[in-house]
């Protein structure tokens, strides 16, 4: 009687850790930094694959600079951002471009890789995109529906 007590016991308790709810986390390479190009173009590290060396003419690095002062988890770490100077065209995407796109509002807060995009100049270099997702207004208590969109 008491290791049927003890099991049940044992097996209410799991059943109780395991009903907690966790927070959904959007998927994001918090390894891989976000690439600004001519300080205008937002792009993941695939930029890097698809230009041939002789067209970048700058490259610096930044451990300490994101892109935006507000984060979506609390544990996120910040990769770092890498400027570049390309001397090339791009085919990019404006911020309200692709609320428009979702059926957003054009001022729609966006984050890239979980971060604010507090600059509604900057533009998406539309190859990185990998994933968008619209976030609800009550996803990780947001005030209003926002756009995530992972680069790679």
């Amino acid at each position: 009687m008491k290791k049927l007590l003890f099991l049940m016991i044992c097996f209410l308790g799991t059943l109780a850790v395991n009903a907690q709810v966790k927070h959904v986390k959007v998927v994001r390479d918090t390894e891989t930094p976000v690439f600004i190009i001519n300080d205008q173009i937002i792009a993941g590290s695939s930029i890097l694959k698809s230009i041939p060396e002789e067209n970048f003419s700058e490259m610096q690095f930044f451990k300490d600079k994101a892109i935006g002062s507000k984060v979506l988890f609390v544990d996120q770490q910040n990769p770092g951002i890498v400027t570049l100077e390309i001397q090339k065209e791009f085919e990019t995407k404006s911020q309200s471009e692709i609320n428009k796109f979702f059926g957003l509002d054009s001022e729609t807060d966006m984050y890239i890789n979980g971060y604010l995009l507090e600059d509604k100049d900057l533009r998406l270099y539309s190859s990185s995109i990998a994933k968008v997702e619209v976030l609800e207004k009550d996803y990780l208590r947001l005030e209003s529906k926002v756009l995530n969109i992972s680069v790679k």
